[in-house]
């Protein structure tokens, strides 16, 4: 599952004023299925009443990149970090607490934080320049477009934390862990990559466990109590997850590493 940019699409983004333009390009669902037009990246890209956008995207211009496409295949490298530093990419950032306390965990890591909603990831990049991390980075997009900003086999561990569940019995395709999703990040992870799943919804988590292991996944390290385990030493609590903790809620948790594919 995934859609990839068109050159005349990727040279719309480059054209596109710095002031409208948050990332590279992001479509809505129900138009990917024609590409996009210059005015879905206008629409996507104008922040949502949020106040001198530009002096304050400006303010903290080191850690996002308007054009994330010319990335591709060489993350590190932009990032400003040694070639053989480990990539590690967190889907959903939020406001970006778990991304800044990870990244600040370990600095010889390069993290790059995904998020779809604007004035919430420009809140999680405004925190991260506050911190002072520097190997931490974001975008503004939706993972339907990783292809375009991530080379095969050029990331090493994935994160999903707290995903929509989308309960709803006929949107199963839009969990972040249905097998679609899973074979695009296959292809984006190197061999023995890694992605790390959380969730406080023990349906998701349930159907999350068939989903890797039927797309290729070995299964490590999960329990549906994380707090009660002996994984919670090492563990970065989200924003979604404290919130949970604090009304008594269990947290379920998986590593899932990438394996070779069995032929049937």
């Amino acid at each position: 599952m995934n859609v990839l940019l068109t050159s005349k699409d990727i040279r719309m983004i480059h054209q596109t004023p710095f002031s409208f333009l948050f990332s590279g390009g992001m479509i809505t669902n129900r138009r990917m299925h024609k590409g996009f037009e210059r005015k879905d990246i206008f629409n996507m890209a104008r922040m949502r009443r949020k106040k001198n956008i530009p002096l304050r995207m400006d303010a903290c211009s080191a850690y996002w990149f308007p054009v994330p496409v010319a990335n591709r295949g060489h993350w590190r490298e932009a990032c400003c970090m040694p070639p053989e530093t480990p990539l590690y990419l967190e889907l959903g950032c939020g406001k970006g607490g778990f991304a800044i306390e990870t990244a600040r965990r370990n600095p010889d890591i390069c993290y790059v934080a995904l998020e779809k909603e604007d004035s919430v990831i420009l809140a999680a990049i405004e925190k991260a320049a506050a911190a002072g991390v520097t190997n931490l980075f974001f975008v503004w997009t939706d993972v339907i477009l990783l292809k375009n900003f991530f080379d095969d086999g050029e990331v090493d561990r994935i994160y999903i934390n707290f995903c929509d569940p989308w309960s709803r019995r006929e949107k199963p395709k839009r969990r972040l862990t249905h097998r679609d999703y899973l074979q695009l990040y296959r292809h984006l992870l190197k061999e023995d990559g890694e992605i790390h799943f959380k969730t406080d919804d023990l349906k998701l988590f349930a159907f999350s466990l068939e989903e890797f292991a039927v797309s290729g996944f070995h299964l490590d390290k999960h329990t549906t109590d994380l707090h009660g385990s002996e994984w919670d030493s090492g563990n970065v609590r989200t924003e979604f997850e404290q919130k949970f903790t604090d009304r008594g809620v269990s947290i379920c948790r998986i590593e899932a590493r990438k394996s070779a594919m069995i032929s049937k």
